[in-house]
């Protein structure tokens, strides 16, 4: 009998840890089969992500809103097959656990993004589209303030979403876990600037359109064939008024009407110590030379003022380029002429074709303001989009178009945006080149700029700047006015051979520690620009030649990744960066 009970006992024990396997294999097969599932659900989310972003772009809300929809019933099964027991216990276990968390975490915040932020987001969507918010040159300002508290919900719920997807790990044994994990937190990251974007647009625009009294903008155009710091020489340029949404342009001036117009400016003492014998306050042609669009805002509005007696409440700077990006949505314009203003010929037509089509002065400065004139009333005449929007934040981005305000708080606003065009490092290191035309003439549409910037960390950050120019003038014979030489050198030059003052700026507190041009050195005093350190050279491009500036330096630790300042200019400057994490 005892060596029955024994076998019984033990046939038990036996029988128990096979129910046991037999409960684990089971579990393990649910939790294998719902994570698939829930993958797929995770994954179709995604890309209802997507599509919405697409549709709402493309002003298609009533797809957007079935986009929506499709999301939530995805993103809520996913979220239904990833909650229980097993799925709590799994994710508890030391890295076998980790994918677990991760697909939890995806399909969790995808539940909660989908209920807390995409669908009240399209819910206004509708409103906020361009092409029913602007029409005819009026933007309707009432949907704006409807949409405002709206996106601001939103906005909040979407930073806590934010900071708890990119808390999900991404290096699990699971390599399809950790590719979903990081593109559901690029979608997030995305979609925060975005929505940022958005905020931003709701609190200014009815400010800036004139929803609490009218206002008036000086409009100035930019030609980067005769480069300066801000981008290129002011020319012609418009004044524009906006009331309750209504934009109208009341009129077009060539450079000429502010040729020996003064103002009273007290400029900062370090902005007339950088710039004072150009004499920028006093001369139209000089008020761009330095980087940021303040100074520049300021002396155009106070031109105008004391030119015409009109109030000036902002100022707008946009060159060719970015006119190119708002032509490539609307459609071409057309001057009085007939003669049509495309996004592919309005840079060369203006920046140019000018210069060789009229060698007289003010037939050229007319057809300019003809070319002006027909710009505006297609834009006015277009119907707004998504596309216009994103033309727009484009070129701002790229320095080509921003904007000032008069109204300290409304400035504040814009100054932590890229509309605001300011020479500002934060917290973060900062490299860049700038280059002011010294000739008079047109040739900078030929020329091309790249940018190397490599640094080490020891202690001290080490960084090595090279910045490259080319004169790449055709041959052949070039208007006398592009290949004007006003500085009168005292060595002899041929038509096409330029002259440009280089600036470079560098992190504050940096020491500049060594300057070469082509491989000799070169002894350079630096300054400061808003804190930045910075030194400025004259550098003579004979045609057809490259020339090389290195420059080393000692720079403080900073966090971050480098901030860039690319000045604007007929060809984009290019930028190749090396070892940039230090701190």
């Amino acid at each position: 009998m005892p060596d029955e009970r024994r076998r019984i006992g033990a046939l038990i024990r036996r029988l128990g840890w096979l129910s046991l396997a037999l409960v684990l294999l089971v579990g393990l097969a649910w939790l294998a089969g719902t994570a698939l599932l829930a993958k797929r659900e995770v994954d179709a989310a995604q890309r209802n992500v997507e599509q919405l972003k697409t549709s709402v772009d493309s002003g298609d809300i009533e797809q957007a809103s079935r986009q929506a929809q499709l999301l939530a019933g995805h993103a809520h099964r996913a979220h239904r097959l990833t909650t229980g027991p097993s799925w709590w216990l799994a994710a508890k276990l030391p890295w076998l656990g980790q994918p677990a968390v991760a697909v939890r975490g995806d399909a969790n915040q995808l539940d909660g993004l989908s209920s807390g932020v995409l669908n009240p987001l399209v819910g206004v969507a509708g409103q906020l589209t361009a092409g029913s918010l602007f029409n005819n040159g009026t933007v309707q300002l009432a949907p704006l303030a409807t949409a405002r508290p709206v996106i601001g919900a939103a906005q909040k719920q979407l930073a806590i979403t934010s900071a708890e997807v990119h808390a999900l790990p991404t290096n699990t044994w699971l390599g399809p876990v950790n590719r979903g994990t990081a593109r559901l937190q690029s979608q997030v990251t995305k979609l925060a600037d975005q929505l940022d974007s958005v905020r931003q647009a709701t609190d200014l625009l009815p400010q800036l359109l004139g929803a609490d009294r009218p206002q008036r903008y000086f409009v100035g155009l930019q030609n980067e064939a005769e480069s300066r710091g801000l981008g290129g020489i002011p020319g012609a340029f418009a004044i524009v008024t906006t009331d309750h949404g209504r934009i109208r342009f009341e009129r077009f001036e060539s450079d000429t009407a502010l040729d020996k117009v003064r103002t009273n400016l007290r400029l900062s003492s370090e902005y007339s110590q950088r710039y004072g014998s150009a004499d920028p306050a006093n001369t139209y042609a000089n008020s761009t030379i330095s980087p940021d669009f303040t100074e520049a805002a300021r002396i155009w509005a106070a031109m105008w003022q004391r030119a015409s007696g009109e109030r000036i409440d902002g100022a707008i700077a946009i060159d060719p380029t970015a006119i190119s990006y708002l032509l490539d949505v609307t459609g071409p314009a057309t001057t009085s002429g007939g003669e049509p203003i495309t996004s592919d010929n309005v840079v060369p037509l203006t920046q140019k074709t000018l210069y060789q089509r009229f060698p007289d002065t003010n037939r050229r400065k007319a057809f300019l303001i003809d070319i002006a004139t027909g710009i505006s009333h297609r834009l006015l005449a277009a119907r707004g989009s998504p596309a216009l929007i994103r033309a727009a934040v484009k070129g701002a981005n790229q320095r080509r178009l921003l904007l000032w305000s008069a109204d300290p708080g409304l400035e504040a606003q814009l100054r932590s945006t890229s509309l605001g065009g300011v020479l500002d490092p934060g917290q973060r290191p900062f490299v860049g080149f700038t280059t002011v035309n010294a000739t008079g003439g047109k040739l900078d549409y030929y020329l091309h700029r790249s940018l190397t910037y490599q640094r080490s960390c020891s202690g001290l950050v080490h960084s090595t700047a090279t910045f490259t120019l080319k004169n790449e003038v055709p041959p052949g014979r070039l208007p006398t006015y592009v290949t004007l030489r006003a500085d009168r050198p005292r060595y002899p030059t041929r038509p096409g051979d330029n002259k440009v003052l280089v600036s470079y700026y560098v992190t504050p507190g940096a020491t500049i520690t060594a300057v070469a041009v082509d491989g000799r050195p070169t002894i350079v005093a630096p300054g400061t620009e808003h804190g930045l350190t910075v030194f400025t050279l004259p550098l003579e491009l004979p045609a057809g030649s490259t020339r090389v500036l290195t420059v080393t330096a000692d720079e403080p630790i900073r966090a971050g990744t480098v901030q860039v300042l690319k000045q604007p200019g007929v060809t984009a400057e290019s930028v190749r960066m090396t070892g940039q994490g230090c701190g």
